[in-house]
């Protein structure tokens, strides 16, 4: 069951569509541009060729990582084709015990970073995977260890807030804040709090 986040993916859409747009513009129409005014000089070419290839340098880069969660969201659906896949990236101004639980596991407390990791909910609990063509499972979460599972208010750069969630990770007095996420096209960004609900709902319906 491999939640589809669709006003996410709608956003993912847009976003991809307008960014090839603009890069259409930034190179075909500087090109004609160059062409209409009686053919290239010096500076402008240079100019010219440094946009259109820093434009197209940004598209491949963010299409090759979004390209990587994409790989590994599908994957482990086929996997796991009754549980909920999401990505899930960990707050970092959130303080948090996860490091002393991942200790508490054998695990490297620097496994699991900043950014976004896709992630499984079936009966056994929340297991967090690597990205790629071949997803590993890092650490499971198991439900008698998971209390809450609430949807809380974060605060993001510039004053704004988003929806995150909070997960309470037992004994640990401090929950483990994140941001769940879906990839498309050039774009991996946050759920918006429709989808973010949507996912928590169906996270919690596989809690035994």
């Amino acid at each position: 069951m491999h939640i589809i986040a669709r006003r996410s993916r709608t956003r993912a859409r847009i976003i991809t569509a307008a960014t090839l747009a603009g890069a259409a513009v930034v190179v075909v129409g500087g090109g004609l541009g160059i062409a209409l005014t009686g053919g290239p000089r010096n500076g402008i070419l240079v100019a010219y060729v440094v946009a259109a290839l820093a434009t197209l340098a940004m598209i491949v880069a963010f299409a090759l990582l979004t390209a990587r969660h994409m790989r590994a969201l599908r994957i482990l659906a086929e996997q796991h084709p009754d549980a909920v896949v999401f990505l899930a990236r960990r707050l970092p101004p959130v303080v948090s015990d996860m490091p002393a639980y991942l200790r508490a596991k054998g695990i490297p407390p620097d496994v699991i970073g900043d950014g976004w990791y896709p992630a499984v909910a079936d009966a056994r609990g929340i297991t967090v995977f690597s990205t790629g063509a071949q997803p590993r499972e890092i650490v499971l979460i198991e439900w008698p260890e998971i209390g809450d599972v609430e949807m809380v208010r974060t605060a993001t750069v510039g004053g704004d807030s988003r929806w995150s969630v909070t997960v309470d990770v037992k004994p640990y007095v401090v929950p483990l804040t994140v941001d769940l996420g879906d990839a498309w096209g050039i774009a991996t960004m946050a759920l918006d709090a429709g989808d973010t609900a949507a996912v928590v709902r169906a996270v919690a319906a596989q809690r035994p």
